[in-house]
């Protein structure tokens, strides 16, 4: 059985896309984490009330763009997302832990 991708419409001519996307491309040379979520938050959160939601908007370039520049600035991998929640997990059972600071 052959399935489709389901295609989707980011519209430039519409005001709240536009700065999105204009912020989404700005942030790329961004190095203050707390910013870029805080941007991030806010376009995903005027996106949604706009219409865009769900796969829409998980798949939306500004926030594909968004995601890209999070894990650019936290130097992911998959070996440091799978420490980074083995992490989470043993500080949410009150352990302490150590990871490691890769500087920008």
């Amino acid at each position: 059985m052959t399935t489709s991708t389901k295609m989707a419409v980011a519209n430039g001519a519409d005001e709240i896309q536009r700065a999105a996307a204009k912020d989404a491309n700005e942030v790329q040379d961004a190095c203050n984490l707390v910013a870029v979520v805080g941007a991030f938050h806010r376009h995903l959160l005027a996106l949604h009330r706009s219409g865009v939601c769900g796969d829409d908007l998980i798949n939306h370039p500004v926030a594909l763009a968004f995601v890209s520049k999070l894990s650019s600035l936290c130097r992911m991998t998959l070996d440091r997302e799978i420490d980074a929640l083995g992490a989470v997990r043993r500080i949410e059972q009150g352990e302490t832990v150590e990871y490691p600071v890769i500087p920008l």
